[in-house]
């Protein structure tokens, strides 16, 4: 049998997005915090960016996926604290 060394891997799409997609959402609540922080209001800026989200969302999936989206991150919440 053959040594594989020299084959070069191709990346996987699904996991090159989901790194991306990671990435930047780690970056934004960073950016989101901070902006909180500064503003001494973790509950406005919460807000504008839970409408931020909700309006895009809607407008990209449709009303279920963004409702679902957002049941979804409650959950996962929820669980990270218990």
């Amino acid at each position: 049998m053959k040594n594989n060394q020299n084959i070069l891997k191709f990346p996987n799409p699904l996991e090159t997005k989901k790194f991306k997609y990671a990435k930047i959402r780690d970056e934004i609540e960073k950016i989101l915090f901070n902006y909180a922080l500064k503003e001494k209001d973790l509950w406005a800026v919460s807000l504008a960016a839970g409408r931020f989200a909700s309006m895009n969302l809607e407008k990209i999936d449709g009303t279920e996926k963004t409702l679902d989206f957002f049941k979804n991150c409650i959950e996962t919440e929820k669980n990270k604290n218990t």
